[in-house]
């Protein structure tokens, strides 16, 4: 019979989910040692090893680690409904959902839902924070937020996701830059112009070179590396080189003629909106969940 505290397991799932020890003892604000002390403990009333562990490498549940994990998630998983319930009950019955969503998506894509479910229940409170994806799946896998709103190019592996919509991408120059007014462009000639584009070693960014590398653009020129998204598109509107956005984040502006989309031969890339969230989803949490998935504010014209 395995009889484990929930920290001990929730030390357990954090090293599986992050892939090693030094890892989730950093996020998880312990020391490695204690870490690997409670998985010596978990092991030896298990009997067997719950990790393959090699040097260098990303710490592999074995056979036994991943029973175990499926056991630890659906113990953590009903220890945190217990908790959002009995909180619930102390807070006299009021109910809050706690969002978090990537900067471009707070902005552009989530407003008109917030206002939609705010007005179809009142006595709910939305609490809403915004930040990196780095920063909006960290918030998800430590169960400070339900939900989590973010781009991606496909499913986050170790995290609980939907995919809302697909979100067509546009590369965008200023009115006066060589390409402006070109009928079509084609990847090898974007290679001789210079790029604005987030941090290099952010998400977004790692997400955006792949995406130019699947449309053909093996090599480009990063002029400028920014921070902030806003502050790419600005850079662009400038005349500081081409810039990767998603469609709806530049619409105002190509509507208004201070940014110019980049006609590309072949197929229009897309990036993918999607919702990780905590599982078992309250009935409200999941409210919230279809109303994303609905057609409303979705459209980019």
């Amino acid at each position: 019979m395995i009889s484990a505290s929930a920290r001990r397991l929730s030390v357990f799932k954090a090293v599986a989910d992050y892939g090693g020890f030094n890892v989730a003892a950093d996020k998880l604000g312990i020391a490695q040692p204690s870490v690997g002390a409670h998985i010596r403990a978990l092991e030896l009333q298990v009997g067997q090893p719950l990790f393959h562990r090699r040097r260098g490498m990303r710490s592999r549940l074995t056979r036994a680690g991943e029973t175990l994990y499926a056991y630890a998630s659906e113990v953590l998983d009903r220890s945190q409904a217990a908790s959002v319930a009995l909180t619930g009950l102390r807070a006299g019955g009021t109910r809050e959902i706690a969002l978090a969503a990537q900067r471009a998506v707070s902005t552009y894509f989530l407003p008109a839902y917030l206002a939609d479910f705010a007005n179809r229940n009142p006595d709910i409170r939305i609490v809403t924070r915004t930040g990196t994806t780095e920063n909006v799946l960290e918030l998800v896998r430590e169960r400070t937020v339900d939900l989590g709103l973010f781009p991606a190019l496909g499913p986050v592996p170790g995290v609980a996701s939907v995919l809302l919509t697909h979100e067509p991408l546009v590369l965008v120059v200023a009115p006066a830059h060589p390409l402006a007014r070109r009928t079509t462009v084609s990847p090898a000639e974007l290679e001789s112009h210079a790029f604005v584009c987030g941090l290099r070693e952010s998400h977004y960014f790692r997400m955006i070179d792949l995406v130019l590398k699947r449309i053909g653009l093996a090599q480009y020129r990063v002029a400028m590396e920014l921070q902030d998204f806003a502050a790419v598109k600005e850079m662009a509107r400038h005349g500081a080189g081409i810039a990767c956005e998603m469609l709806r984040c530049v619409k105002d502006e190509i509507q208004a003629g201070s940014l110019v989309p980049l006609p590309l031969a072949g197929e229009q890339p897309m990036l993918q909106l999607r919702c990780a969230h905590q599982t078992p989803m309250s009935d409200i949490v999941r409210e919230f969940v279809e109303l994303l998935r609905t057609d409303k504010a979705r459209a980019v014209d």
